[in-house]
């Protein structure tokens, strides 16, 4: 029945959530994110089973650790449920298919690369390597030609180092990061080299819009531009119309 696919997708995405807030304070630490349990980092306390309830764990205990008291930061309930959200806009467009299951598993990737990107500055490799195998069975699923998904992944590498040296070379400084160079050739391999155009164009209005909000809220002039090349893959992917939409402005 729809009401029940409808909570268990909303469980997943609360479950998976949970996840995404655990891995993204712990891989650009390299910490374990498997055996190692759930502590508070400020008392050390082991977390039981009743700190461990997406959402309603914090809710409950009043957005402080049950133990030392320590204020939780928001950023754990509302990944919870924004994670939950995208879920449910896959399930909404995909149903409970292998290609919406996918696209729900990149979702965890992406959300897992745009916070650390933002808390630490850096897009573990975990995110890579998570991102490739997932966009191979997406493209065994759809039938995609393996030379497309090839010449996709070997033209967004080369794209990245072209901008990360080139950029260097005119400005003398750093620009794009070996992390995004890497995401930028695991771009290439899910949208291949026609959908990695209009990829392009949308990174770039997104990181204006983030960079603005960036500013705004005093954090400098240098920001992470993982979050845009991140989102710009999901919209791309899951509604690769954006793409067509693309391309029929260009063309008029």
């Amino acid at each position: 029945m729809p009401i029940i696919e409808l909570l268990f997708t909303l469980f997943c995405g609360l479950v998976f959530g949970s996840f995404i807030t655990l891995a993204s304070y712990r891989l650009p630490r390299e910490e374990d994110i498997v055996v190692k349990p759930s502590r508070c980092p400020k008392c050390d306390t082991r977390l039981g089973f009743k700190d461990l309830w997406p959402v309603l764990s914090w809710a409950t205990s009043g957005g402080k650790c049950r133990h030392c008291r320590t204020p939780v930061s928001i950023r754990y309930p509302l990944t919870e449920l924004f994670t939950a959200a995208l879920f449910l806009l896959i399930y909404a467009r995909y149903g409970i298919t292998m290609q919406g299951i996918l696209l729900a598993l990149m979702a965890v990737a992406l959300i897992i690369m745009i916070i650390a990107d933002i808390e630490e500055y850096i897009i573990p490799d975990e995110v890579h390597l998570a991102l490739l195998p997932l966009g191979l069975g997406y493209h065994a699923i759809l039938g995609t030609p393996p030379e497309s998904v090839l010449w996709g992944f070997l033209f967004g590498m080369g794209l990245g180092l072209l901008l990360h040296h080139g950029y260097r070379w005119l400005r003398k400084k750093e620009g794009l990061g070996y992390g995004d160079v890497k995401f930028l050739a695991v771009a290439g391999l899910w949208l291949g080299v026609y959908g990695m155009v209009p990829f392009m164009f949308f990174s770039g209005i997104f990181g204006v819009i983030f960079g603005l909000i960036w500013r705004l809220l005093g954090n400098g002039k240098l920001f992470p531009f993982g979050p845009a090349l991140a989102a710009a893959l999901f919209l791309g992917v899951a509604f690769p119309e954006s793409g067509n939409y693309f391309w029929h402005l260009l063309h008029h």
